[in-house]
């Protein structure tokens, strides 16, 4: 019983301490901020001078612009070119290449050509050849390479033929004749002659735009009809007067069945031979402006056209080689060809400003050379 006793005294007393210690702790959470403040502060110790504090520090990373890439100098497809066997320069590929000595080629093969010139065969004397670029020479641009071949054609050597198509004309011979039927100090050229005239073909072949050999001729022919010589009859009639008259100057051939007749109603104003010191081939007549001019005889009208201080003429063949030139016309009834009858209106007779009084100058040619055609005209 009193074992019983001790022991409800020990638990009591257990629970007795348990329920004061749990008072004690929760009056001093209670009053802890109070004391904090009534309880008197104190400095914070200072770090000893010889800690010495090391902060390393990443910084994060910054986002930046991805940067472009350097441009190479060359092309990934540079080859070198080379001559021969040796390195001439680098381009930036092998079609690059190619289309370069193509047009290097054209330009050689066309300049300094002459305009009878034809170009016939052009091509490079010289072993050509591509390889991967290695640096052993210079990386060239297009225009720069062809630049450079251009000042030295002697880096890559052109040669070219070319023939050319020219007419040499001969040495035209003269025949010089005395014509006792014109006068003096006259010239009738009666044949102007042919040289011969010969077509020829020459080959030319040439390197760097300097010819290498002489032309060669692969053709020749003569082209035209065989040449003549040039015939000129100089006159040797000497008048001793001045002596223009109705009969003056040397008779030439007959007329035979030619009735050659005056070609106008006019009368003779001047005649033919020396006149003032100057020959006068024809004969003058008189006439008015717009009066009739008429065929001496019947013919073919070979000429009507303008010639020189002569106005407008118009020569009829009458045959056996006789021809009437009359000058001075205007408003021709006639034209080449055509072929008339004696007596017929041809033309009017022109206004002469330079003249005081206006005429038609009538000539007589037999087989070309002039004549008094006075002693030839039938009244």
């Amino acid at each position: 019983m009193q074992q019983k006793q001790v022991t409800g005294f020990l638990i009591l007393a257990v629970v007795a301490i348990l329920i004061v210690g749990t008072f004690v702790l929760l009056a001093v959470g209670v009053l802890r901020p109070q004391l904090s403040v009534l309880l008197p502060r104190t400095a914070p110790t200072a770090v000893p001078a010889e800690v010495e504090i090391r902060l390393n520090v990443t910084p994060s990373p910054v986002p930046t612009a991805t940067p472009k890439p350097t441009a190479l100098p060359y092309s990934p497809n540079a080859v070198n070119l080379y001559v021969n066997g040796s390195p001439l320069f680098a381009l930036s590929g092998k079609d690059a290449t190619e289309q370069m000595l193509i047009e290097y080629l054209s330009i050689c093969a066309g300049e300094n050509l002459r305009s009878n010139e034809l170009l016939i065969r052009a091509y490079i004397d010289a072993e050509l050849a591509v390889a991967p670029m290695d640096g052993s020479v210079d990386y060239l641009s297009y225009e720069d390479a062809k630049n450079r071949l251009l000042a030295d054609r002697t880096l890559i050597p052109v040669v070219r033929s070319t023939q050319r198509a020219e007419v040499e004309i001969g040495t035209l011979e003269t025949t010089t004749v005395q014509q006792p039927l014109l006068p003096v100090g006259a010239r009738l050229y009666r044949s102007l002659g042919k040289a011969e005239r010969r077509f020829s073909l020459t080959e030319t072949l040439y390197k760097n735009g300097e010819a290498v050999s002489e032309s060669q001729t692969i053709a020749s022919t003569r082209i035209g009809s065989d040449p003549s010589p040039r015939t000129i009859e100089n006159g040797s009639f000497t008048y001793r007067n001045d002596p223009a008259g109705e009969s003056e100057g040397p008779k030439g051939k007959e007329a035979g069945d030619l009735k050659l007749t005056t070609p106008c109603r006019g009368t003779v104003l001047s005649y033919f031979g020396l006149r003032g010191g100057t020959m006068h081939y024809g004969v003058d007549y008189e006439l008015r402006p717009g009066e009739a001019i008429l065929a001496p005889e019947s013919g073919t009208v070979i000429f009507c056209g303008t010639r020189g201080d002569y106005g407008l003429v118009i020569e009829i063949l009458h045959g056996n080689g006789f021809v009437s030139r009359l000058t001075h016309c205007t408003a021709p009834t006639v034209e080449v060809d055509q072929h008339v009858y004696r007596g017929d209106r041809v033309a009017l007779l022109a206004a002469d400003e330079n003249e005081d009084v206006s005429h038609l100058h009538y000539e007589l040619l037999i087989d070309g050379i002039p004549f008094n055609p006075l002693p030839y005209l039938q009244q």
